[in-house]
């Protein structure tokens, strides 16, 4: 078995596909981040709350997204304009795996311990974050938004 940084380091397709995830967290982090940051930034200015609330907010409010959307359609909108796809690597996909998922979104700094421990964790599918082998979860291409 060899570790996903080493798979991408010479698979044109997964890099591809992880260019594809990461432009997809961009459009889901623009629909969640763009709006409650600026609800946040209007009732903190009149009511006097601290900006770590609007970070909270948002992680909370990304994870719910994320989860739900996962669930009920496969994917988030990022992932459905690039044409990727939340899938179970056994059984049905359920609710609470895509929760655990995506309960790293809650706080960004966990999203990005995810995504080292990815990268330098051994796995049999580079498709697979960290917290997707826990959920018995991949990403899989399919005819996206955008072709």
């Amino acid at each position: 078995m060899t570790t996903m940084l080493e798979q991408l380091s010479h698979d044109d397709k997964l890099q591809t596909h992880w260019a594809k995830r990461l432009v997809a967290l961009f459009i889901d982090v623009a629909i969640i981040w763009g709006p409650i940051y600026i609800f946040m930034a209007l009732i903190g200015w009149m009511l006097g709350f601290a900006w770590f609330m609007g970070a909270v907010v948002i992680g909370f409010v990304w994870f719910l997204y994320s989860a739900f959307l996962e669930f009920a359609m496969g994917a988030t909108v990022g992932k459905m304009i690039m044409g990727l796809k939340v899938v179970p690597t056994e059984g049905r996909l359920e609710l609470y795996n895509t929760m655990m998922r995506n309960l790293v979104k809650v706080f960004g700094l966990f999203l990005a311990v995810d995504f080292v421990l990815t990268l330098l964790l051994e796995t049999t599918d580079a498709r697979q974050r960290f917290t997707d082998k826990m959920a018995k979860t991949t990403v899989i291409e399919q005819k996206g938004m955008l072709g």
